[in-house]
């Protein structure tokens, strides 16, 4: 009971919880310090963007087309205008010449654009040769090839700190390109030709090479007539096929089978009662069944001449033969039938037989052909893949030659300069605009975040909500915050006395409002005795007790406040009685009760102080006599309300608790600690006492989280003459 651990995550309430409104009042309370770090950043970053140099950017196109004497195939691609993976290679490969130190180092070279990237002190004492090596390095930081349409145009772009000079330079690197694309293409096609003829030789002969050895293959295992793949589909064909009838054999088997061996078991009864007749064939049931219906009917004739003429006369003989006759046509004819069946049998399963002989013959030699399958599949790949090289080389050489033409005939140069670079106005960086964007956004973004870390680790009770989450009890309802031009905030006899004094007053209005809830809150049951407490000291609770009594007093009703806070009491102080003595002296006994109860000027209202402040307060309090006393002013009084000590200091609260009708808890705005709180009401319900909720004060008017809106009078009407 007295001190019990702090949990990570509390009942019902995770840390991490997310309450918008919570996040919305407090965005709403700093959003001049968002506003404020918005201001800083932004002007952070206009005077860095002023502080930053400003770099420009010079811009040069270059269109090239695909190279006709490109051994890839590019002729083909000038005459079809499709871009294949050739193309793609191609000017993959353009760009990195554009961007090569080599071509780089060239333009330096050729331009003598060390002169003007290098001053004079970086030049001074130093070789021509090391100079270009500086100006290419201190060149290739600045320029950079771009591509973006994946089209015949690329862009040489150039970003340097004067305009004038990083145009020059992207001019003088495309007039480079192109000089070293023209000196590229002057290269001799005729030794590409030759040499492309010659493995054109080779490759036709290792086609020849795999033609004869896939047509020895076919010639040597009967292919030739018929593919391996006609071969496959016959042998695979005739194993469904086989296999089909097989199943099919092998379930008249197995019915044929079950026939026979009920028709056996049949053929044991008498005939005439036999249900071999069921079993059998319906072809030979209509022979059976002529056979016994000519039997009944003979039998029936018998029968009249055994009772007609007697055993001994010869019609009665001749009768007699007869119907054993057909009596023994009728056991040959069952026997016929099985025998029949047995047959059928035998049929069938030597038709198994042979069905699973073909199925075997027809696997083996499907076995038989995967080798030749494997060794067949490798010669076609052989071929295909040389006569694909052949088909390919071909064309190459048919293209070089129509290359080597051409450039006897036309001028072949496949790169020509586009656009001139033009002297950069307006810098690319930096942007002032997008600076403060980003600037912006980001001071935006931490003010935020800075917002939400501040409700995410305050803790503290901001609304009637948190109250009755924390506690689980409803709210009662509020106490608004006083205005500090009204009251100085350490006079507590003025803010004690404050629904007294302002009986119009907002908080006047909301007090008159928490004496309604709790009344109603005890509407199955009368309440006499109310303990108001709070987790820690300064949050109220004294003031609340008083409101509460004065309010209730106000009604007509007679109410006693009574101070069981013996370790710091304050009630005699507020209400102006002395404490001389008080509730310790009616516990001990040594003094009278209209001795030690005070009256106030509230009218209605009295208080009975502590008196002298004994050295055990709990177990005065819990003892029998204290219970007495209880019980006797409860009697002469129609309400008593206790002022408590902090819960969660000494367990004075809770042993006063188990003695009352129930416990008001009082919680302060932005002061007392969910945690707290809830610890309290856990400890209050831990010895079985009840609670009727819980009061908040300390609310700002504004706040929009309070539990209601405020319905009375303004602070206009209430200083009017009308109004006093």
């Amino acid at each position: 009971m007295d001190d019990e651990p702090e949990e990570a995550v509390v009942d019902n309430e995770p840390v991490l919880g997310i309450d918008f409104q919570r996040y919305l009042d407090a965005l709403r309370k700093y959003v001049w310090a968002v506003i404020a770090i918005m201001a800083l950043a932004i002007t952070g970053a206009v005077i860095y963007t002023n502080r930053q140099p400003k770099i420009y950017e010079a811009q040069a196109s270059v269109q090239i087309e695909p190279r006709i004497p490109d051994l890839l195939g590019q002729g083909q691609e000038i005459l079809s205008g499709v871009a294949t993976a050739g193309t793609v290679d191609y000017y993959k490969q353009q760009r990195q010449v554009l961007s090569s130190y080599r071509l780089v180092q060239q333009t330096v070279q050729s331009h003598h654009l060390q002169d003007v990237v290098l001053s004079d002190l970086e030049r001074k004492d130093v070789k021509i040769e090391d100079q270009i090596a500086m100006a290419t390095g201190r060149v290739r930081g600045m320029l950079s090839i771009r591509y973006p349409d994946q089209d015949r145009i690329m862009y040489v772009v150039v970003r340097n700190g004067s305009p004038p000079l990083a145009a020059q330079i992207a001019n003088a690197h495309i007039a480079t390109y192109v000089d070293y694309a023209r000196g590229l293409l002057s290269t001799d096609t005729k030794q590409a030709s030759n040499a492309l003829s010659t493995e054109f030789d080779v490759v036709e002969g290792k086609l020849r090479e795999a033609e004869s050895a896939l047509y020895t293959f076919q010639k040597d295992n009967d292919l030739l007539a018929v593919t391996l793949e006609e071969r496959q589909s016959m042998v695979s064909s005739g194993i469904t096929t086989y296999t089909n009838k097989l199943n099919e054999t092998r379930a008249r088997r197995i019915e044929l089978a079950a026939r026979l061996d009920r028709m056996r078991k049949a053929a044991k009864e008498e005939v005439l009662t036999s249900p071999i007749l069921m079993i059998g064939d319906s072809k030979e049931n209509n022979s059976f069944d002529s056979l016994r219906a000519q039997y009944y009917s003979e039998r029936n004739k018998f029968i009249e001449l055994e009772k007609e003429v007697g055993p001994k006369n010869p019609q009665y003989v001749m009768q007699k033969a007869k119907m054993d006759d057909i009596y023994s046509a009728l056991e040959t004819e069952a026997k016929r039938m099985l025998g029949g069946l047995e047959e059928q049998v035998q049929a069938v399963l030597a038709t198994e037989s042979a069905l699973k002989n073909e199925v075997e013959k027809a696997t083996k030699e499907a076995l038989a052909l995967g080798p030749k399958v494997v060794a067949y599949n490798e010669l076609l790949r052989r071929k295909k893949s040389t006569e694909d090289r052949y088909n390919i080389l071909r064309s190459r050489l048919s293209t070089s030659e129509l290359t080597d033409r051409m450039n006897r005939n036309i001028d072949s140069t496949n790169v020509r300069p586009l656009d001139e670079a033009r002297v950069p106005i307006a810098p690319v960086y930096p942007i002032l605009r997008r600076n403060i964007v980003i600037g912006g956004a980001l001071s935006l973004l931490l003010g935020l975040g800075l917002v939400f870390l501040i409700v995410l680790f305050d803790r503290s009770i901001k609304s009637t909500a948190d109250a009755q989450q924390a506690t689980g009890a409803p709210v009662l309802g509020i106490i608004p915050a006083f205005d500090q031009a009204e009251i100085a905030p350490a006079d507590d006899r003025a803010r004690d006395l404050y629904v007294h004094k302002h009986p119009t007053s907002r908080i006047a209005e909301c007090c008159r409002s928490l004496r309604t809830n709790i009344l109603f809150s005890g509407a199955d049951r009368k309440i006499k005795t109310i303990v108001v407490s709070s987790a820690n000291p300064r949050e109220g609770k004294t003031m609340t007790a008083i409101y509460l009594g004065t309010t209730m007093a106000q009604s007509g009703q007679k109410v006693l406040l009574i101070d069981t806070d013996m370790r710091r009491p304050r009630l005699h102080v507020s209400t102006g009685v002395s404490r001389q003595v008080g509730i310790s002296n009616l516990i001990v006994g040594d003094a009278e009760y209209d001795t030690v109860i005070k009256s106030t000027e509230i009218p209605n209202l009295y208080v009975l102080p502590c008196g002298p402040l004994p050295p055990n307060p709990a177990e005065l309090l819990m003892s029998q006599r204290f219970g007495a006393v209880l019980a006797e002013l409860t009697k002469r009084f129609d309400r008593v309300i206790l002022d408590s000590p902090p819960l969660q200091v000494v367990t004075d609260a809770v042993v006063l608790a188990k003695q009352v009708d129930g416990v008001i808890l009082v919680a302060r705005a932005e002061k007392t600690l969910r945690e707290d709180i809830r610890r309290s009401a856990k400890q209050v319900r831990a010895v079985g006492a009840t609670i009727f909720g819980v009061i908040v004060n300390g609310i700002e008017p504004n706040n929009r989280s309070g539990y209601y809106s405020y319905y009375g009078y303004t602070e206009k009407e209430q200083n009017s003459p009308a109004s006093t």
